[in-house]
């Protein structure tokens, strides 16, 4: 695991940019965005509270936190105007989702003691792949003193399968190739839906993760349509199975020289 500053010169694929192509098909001309959060839609501004009454509520004492309504926190970071909203109405009822969401989990995650990580963001090689990616991690938590023992979890606003799969392949590849190792489980929380969705990795998931992210450099120039490329998640599994067959000599090619330099990667946590 590496801060940007001691990459390669490989393409770098940041997560959240990711996540927001899929959101925004079309992509925004310059002179039509706005500065800062004043150009930020009522989503953009419910994630960010989110993001910062989590980050806020894990940080605080075990015993402190217990004691703490998480619908407090939130309080707190929650947008004061409705007006990038749809309506007051649409307003009120997704804060009261929200609010009741995240008191729910909060509640069923009372035995999570101390975040290893907290809402901070990594950056990784993958030589592999010739590509760099950087991973925001809302909350990760390690269930033994195994490398392999990590839960991370991820809480968005509503449902997105596009934006739920590049969050599971890109926190694969990047748990393998920062850490060694897999992670345990992925929890991804869909706070409108009240929605929770869980990955355990298997013995095939880290190459399927590895197409998958390949996919994603080869084409993220066209994610916001410049091509006639379609971009649902049918076809981009079709996609990286066809980039898997065209690319298996390759990788076989370079699998014992990858498998030295993997075996020498360090146990984060012991």
């Amino acid at each position: 695991m590496r801060n940007s500053d001691g990459l390669s010169a490989f393409p770098l694929l940041h997560d959240y940019q990711l996540e927001e192509m899929w959101r925004t098909p079309q992509p925004i001309r310059q002179s039509q965005r706005k500065r800062g959060r004043e150009g930020w839609n009522w989503r953009q501004r419910v994630q960010y509270a989110i993001g910062h009454a989590l980050n806020e509520y894990f940080g605080m004492e075990v015993e402190v936190r217990r004691e703490v309504p998480v619908q407090y926190v939130l309080e707190k970071w929650w947008p004061k105007q409705s007006d990038s909203f749809e309506s007051l109405f649409h307003y009120w009822d997704v804060k009261n989702k929200v609010s009741g969401e995240l008191s729910k989990i909060c509640g069923l995650n009372n035995d999570l003691l101390v975040p290893v990580m907290l809402y901070e963001q990594f950056c990784t090689s993958v030589p592999e792949l010739e590509v760099n990616i950087s991973l925001i991690v809302q909350a990760a938590w390690q269930l033994s003193a195994e490398a392999d023992s990590l839960l991370i979890q991820k809480y968005i606003v509503d449902y997105n399968p596009n934006v739920i799969s590049t969050f599971q392949h890109m926190t694969n590849v990047f748990c393998y190739y920062a850490f060694g190792a897999l992670p345990q489980l992925i929890e991804v929380y869909c706070l409108l839906e009240g929605k929770k969705v869980r990955f355990i990795p298997g013995p095939s998931s880290l190459q399927q993760s590895l197409d998958y992210v390949l996919l994603l450099r080869d084409s993220k120039e066209d994610v916001h349509g410049t091509t006639e490329r379609c971009r649902c998640g049918g076809c981009m599994e079709k996609q990286a199975s066809q980039g898997n067959r065209m690319n298996r000599n390759t990788k076989e090619g370079q699998g014992a020289k990858n498998c030295k330099q993997r075996s020498a990667v360090p146990t984060p946590f012991s």
